[in-house]
This record gives structure tokens, sequence and C-alpha cells, in this order.
């Protein structure tokens, strides 16, 4: 049993030492980068670089239909400089779209993969 236990801690600590943390940044109409290859395990945090946003992988804004992403979230809005207005680890491959539910910003382009 301590050999299952010590080898199930190595693996859970190497998949946390392999693990990044990527940002995007959000803005006027913007996330920066729109696109990010990840891995499984990954972090990605968006940064809220000024106005109101929220980041919203659930229902897209615009067409009112799924995404269909491997997994879903919503964050709740944010209209503070610098503040983590979502923070999503990845634990299920895929891609992932989503988009800013505030007001027209995906209309206008605010959209990321």
């Amino acid at each position: 049993m301590k050999k299952i236990t010590t080898l199930i801690t190595a693996l859970f600590l190497s998949f946390i030492s392999f693990s990044t943390v990527h940002t995007i940044n959000a803005g006027a109409y913007y996330y920066t980068p729109s696109t990010l290859s990840v891995f499984v395990g990954d972090t990605v945090e968006w940064i809220n670089d000024g106005g109101y946003h929220d980041v919203n992988a659930n229902i897209n804004s615009q067409t009112s239909a799924s995404f269909n992403n491997p997994v879903s979230f919503q964050s709740s809005a944010t209209n503070i400089v610098n503040a983590v207005i979502h923070t999503q680890i990845f634990t299920v491959p895929g891609t992932y779209n989503y988009d800013c539910s505030i007001g027209s910003h995906a209309a206008a382009g605010m959209t990321g993969t």
C-alpha cells in the first residue's frame, strides 16, 4: 500500500510541476492572445486591462447556441483594472471557444479559442 501511495504522490507532483500558467488580457473588444494552445493541467488566467468584461464559455453570445466545449464555464463580470476575471484549469482535452457576453462585445470581436 505504501508503494501505491508513493507512486500516486509522485505522479501528482510531476503533473503539477509541468503545468503552466498562461495569461490572456481582456480589454476594449479584445482578448490577447485570442488563440492559445495549452496542455491538460495548464491554467489560464484572464486579466482585465480595462472596461467591464467576463469570460463566457457556455452559450455563444451571438448565436445563443451552446459552444459545445468539453467543459463549460462562465465568470462573473468585473470592471476592476488588473483584476483576474477568471481562472480555468484545463483537465479535459479539446477545443474551447469563449466570448465576452457583455453588451455587443462578442459581436465587436471579443472572442477567443
